[in-house]
């Protein structure tokens, strides 16, 4: 059956890769999979000797009891090979991973939560990467008022003006829970006349292995900043 050629570009995803970062936290990967489930264009592929087979999702639907996901497809027009690994591509920030064990029934299929999933980099504004010899870190408050005045100064290994990358211990990790909203109120020594907003958009343990402090777990996490940085102050930190 012939496939339109929007769906086979879709499938091309994967050659695109170093525009993607892979997640392994729990949370994330199910929030992606909350918001592919309200979206129309996921798609699964098989890779043969000769041939793609693209397949269409019909619809998408999670079940928290087991932890699995279930795929709905016309079956009709389309064949799974059991015997080989199956790709899923979700339309919610052109997600990607990997399923090798997995049910079929009529019209549908299941499989357990991903391990992992690669998804789209949100930040496409050039980002400052910097040595661990440089000791860059930054000051952050939660926003909740229960916390109030509550701040940490957490380590950076990048910058951009649209977000930044954190490495931080794993003690540390209930201060960074999925989309927490933070104020985010200096650079090194020096602080904001007014704090800007920062939301948590993942946690995981990708951090560069300079940046890693023998015997103490790390964790990288990553922070979309919503609103504008004094720009002196940006381009002191960035140097």
């Amino acid at each position: 059956m012939i496939v339109n050629s929007r769906l086979f570009k879709q499938a091309y995803v994967m050659s695109k890769l170093e525009t993607y970062r892979s997640t392994t936290e729990y949370r994330e990967i199910l929030r992606i999979l909350q918001k592919a489930t309200t979206l129309q264009e996921n798609i699964l592929w098989q890779s043969h000797a000769l041939r793609k087979t693209v397949i269409p999702v019909r619809y998408l639907e999670i079940d928290f009891i087991t932890r699995e996901v279930l795929v709905n497809f016309h079956s009709e027009h389309y064949k799974i090979d059991s015997d080989l690994p199956l790709y899923v591509k979700l339309d919610y920030r052109t997600s990607v991973f990997k399923i090798a064990h997995f049910r079929q029934n009529q019209d549908s299929l299941h499989f357990s939560f991903p391990e992992m999933v690669k998804t789209e980099e949100l930040r496409t504004i050039p980002r400052h990467k910097f040595r661990a010899a440089q000791d860059k870190y930054i000051t952050l408050r939660s926003s909740s008022g229960r916390e109030n005045g509550s701040e940490l100064k957490v380590r950076t290994m990048d910058v951009s003006e649209s977000g930044l990358g954190l490495v931080v211990s794993e003690q540390n990790r209930s201060f960074f829970k999925n989309n927490r909203i933070l104020w985010l109120t200096g650079f090194q020594e020096s602080n904001f006349a007014h704090p800007v907003l920062a939301e948590v958009v993942y946690i995981n343990s990708e951090v560069e292995p300079e940046f890693i402090i023998k015997k103490q777990k790390s964790l990288k996490v990553g922070l979309k900043i919503s609103g504008t940085i004094p720009e002196d102050l940006y381009s002191r930190f960035a140097q």
